[in-house]
């Protein structure tokens, strides 16, 4: 009979199971920031093409007043508001209101914006920009009532 000889292999690496939870990990984190990334380049490219935003922008640009409080180049950096609504006042067509937040080269300030869309255009209603100072200034419109003069 003749002697056996077996070789003594290496032991297997354990770690399977470390590199398939890391994968898993891996795929997930890709998969999320994909998910996200994608979402804010759509409502980036969203905002940056929507009709009425540009009205309101164009409407900025043009205001010699908004320039004295904001400085130039101004640009909105956040939609903190948005709703659209039936018109109170005829009971037809649509209005919307934004609330932007601006920044320009001399400040930032919130611009409160109503809107009628109706017949298909859009139309500024009221234009209330508030410069970091805290005062308002009526760009576009009749100035807003005091909360003391509103009736019930």
């Amino acid at each position: 009979m003749e002697p056996s000889y077996q070789e003594d292999r290496p032991p297997r690496r354990r770690s399977t199971c470390l590199w398939g939870c890391l994968g898993l990990v891996l795929i997930v984190v890709v998969g999320l920031g994909g998910i996200v990334g994608y979402s804010a380049w759509f409502l980036h490219k969203t905002f940056v093409t929507d009709t009425r935003l540009q009205t309101i922008m164009a409407v900025v640009n043009r205001d010699s007043r908004v320039e004295a409080v904001l400085g130039r180049d101004i640009v909105f950096t956040k939609v903190e508001s948005h709703t659209f609504a039936k018109n109170k006042k005829t009971g037809a067509g649509k209005t919307a209101s934004y609330t932007l937040r601006l920044i320009g080269t001399g400040g930032e300030g919130v611009l409160k914006v109503d809107l009628d869309l109706s017949h298909g255009k859009t139309k500024v209603i009221l234009m209330v920009l508030t410069g970091s100072d805290g005062h308002p200034h009526t760009l576009v419109g009749k100035e807003p009532e005091s909360p003391l003069q509103q009736t019930f």
